[in-house]
């Protein structure tokens, strides 16, 4: 799902909302206006924007393990508690029934039983928008055009070893040479088969295709060799996502 297509829904949930509010509190329609009530509820559900951009950029490198979803999930519940508070916060300070007669807060009890299913109905939305999202694009036939000495090449994502990011290039290792591309790593994070393809480090992704083997260095660090020899150190926020993964490929 597209950023602009979740933001128009955010604004369509926060308009609707407060005009049913305008409606069902018809008794103070004379000290309330409505534009204040629609502009008090795009700021309550204005957050979960920030929300969906978390959880897609959460998305990718959580969901290749079972473990790394219960922590997607466990992130979305946290959303919503977060949002809870955002909620109360705003409406104890800019709400437009506040002080009003049977409010407290600037809300109303009912309320919080909307928002709460309205939260929840929202994060089951964009957990199942997204991996909706991957799987049609894990269908879609793929070629990547590289270039190297004028010369332009087509990798199918198989063929793709690792990827490393070096500045504002990234180094890519496939079965046809290296190629430097003038393109930030997280492009190609976006469109490679999440299912093969794992972010080990902030700068490095890898094919677990061709692993060959798991390495552990001094303490806790451990590192990924590569068919071609190459070495690549995992990320400690990463390692345990990795090993996990790892046993459940194996047999």
């Amino acid at each position: 799902m597209k950023l602009k297509n979740f933001v128009f829904l955010i604004l369509i949930i926060a308009l609707v909302l407060g005009g049913l509010i305008y409606w069902r509190e018809y008794a103070t329609r004379d000290q309330v206006s409505l534009i204040h009530v629609l502009i008090w509820q795009i700021g309550v559900w204005a957050p979960w924007i920030l929300g969906f951009i978390l959880l897609r950029k959460m998305h990718r490198n959580l969901v290749n393990t079972k473990i790394g979803l219960a922590k997607l999930t466990l992130i979305g519940v946290i959303l919503v508690g977060l949002h809870f508070g955002w909620f109360f916060l705003l409406s104890s300070t800019a709400s437009p029934y506040l002080d009003l007669p049977g409010s407290r807060f600037g809300v109303y009890r009912y309320f919080f039983v909307f928002w709460t299913l309205i939260d929840l109905a929202l994060l089951w939305f964009m957990v199942d928008k997204l991996n909706t999202s991957q799987e049609q694009a894990e269908k879609i036939p793929l070629l990547l055009e590289l270039t190297r000495g004028g010369n332009k090449f087509f990798c199918k994502p198989s063929d793709i070893q690792w990827l490393v990011s070096e500045n504002y290039y990234t180094k890519l290792a496939t079965n046809q040479g290296i190629f430097m591309m003038r393109k930030p790593l997280k492009t190609y994070l976006e469109i490679l088969p999440m299912h093969t393809f794992l972010k080990i480090h902030r700068s490095t992704i890898i094919n677990m295709d061709y692993v060959v083997e798991l390495a552990r260095g001094s303490g806790s660090t451990l590192e990924v060799i590569m068919q071609d020899g190459t070495r690549r150190r995992v990320s400690k926020s990463f390692i345990k996502d990795v090993t996990q993964l790892f046993k459940e490929r194996v047999y």
